[in-house]
């Protein structure tokens, strides 16, 4: 950096002593030549750009979400349920998640970097024939299909919500948890789903956004139905598929 004043102070001089025919060519000269000395502060910003990346654990978790949704797509995958690794908090790096419909097929694009918002470019990934959804909407979906699938009722329609976009981040207002936001049905809410998916069709595949206290309504279901503890266990998804009276993907 101590070059640039110096450079400057040298055009200054000659232009004072040495007022000759061709001076300002000289000049010019001068300054031109300073380049092959300065730092190439470009390279710095090439190297920011290359390091742009997520952490290892969020990796493998996308990996998970992956590989189970490929699992849940095709004929005979029909009111079925799938695993993945749930997402550890995914603010923790700044990591998000959107899945977009488009055409016949969903693309999930990945988001991390410095605030979260340049996009991972070996991350983004291709589901033909996925369509998202989720349990949560103004047709009372949440409470039809806990009716169903919960409490083993008769089958009501409609039980889930077709979107054409979700996006599952942290929510720097809800501490140590992942929200899901669906634009179109103007929803954000938590995203305690302990790992589950769940197919109607093998097209669509869709997301649990969760309450508190086992409520269900038209942001979600509680997210008590799916534990393996407490007060409200025999009520839960993974005890059902565990009983047989749901079933899981394969």
């Amino acid at each position: 950096m101590l070059l640039i004043p110096l450079v400057i102070l040298l055009v200054v001089l000659a232009i004072l002593f040495r007022p000759e025919e061709g001076l300002f060519n000289k000049a010019k000269g001068l300054i031109l030549g300073a380049k092959d000395v300065l730092p190439n502060v470009s390279v710095g910003l090439e190297e920011q750009k290359a390091e742009v990346t997520i952490s290892d654990n969020h990796r493998a978790q996308i990996v998970s979400l992956g590989n189970t949704i490929n699992s849940m797509l095709g004929e005979g995958k029909e009111n079925c349920f799938g695993r993945y690794e749930q997402f550890s908090e995914l603010g923790e790096k700044g990591t998000s998640l959107t899945f977009e419909l488009q055409g016949d097929k969903t693309l999930l694009t990945v988001h991390g970097g410095a605030g979260g918002k340049q996009t991972i470019p070996d991350l983004p990934k291709q589901f033909p024939g996925m369509k998202p959804c989720v349990v949560a909407g103004p047709g009372e979906e949440a409470a039809h299909f806990v009716s169903h699938f919960i409490k083993g009722e008769e089958l009501i329609y409609p039980y889930y919500s077709p979107v054409s976009s979700l996006t599952i981040f942290t929510d720097p207002s809800v501490l140590d948890e992942n929200s899901v936001r669906v634009p179109e049905l103007e929803l954000k809410n938590d995203l305690d789903d302990r790992g589950w998916l769940f197919t109607p069709d093998g097209q669509y595949v869709c997301f649990f956004p969760t309450n508190d206290f086992n409520n269900d309504g038209e942001d979600g279901i509680g997210k008590a139905k799916f534990t393996l503890s407490g007060f409200f266990v025999k009520k839960s998804v993974p005890y059902r598929i565990n009983q047989g009276e749901l079933q899981q993907c394969s």
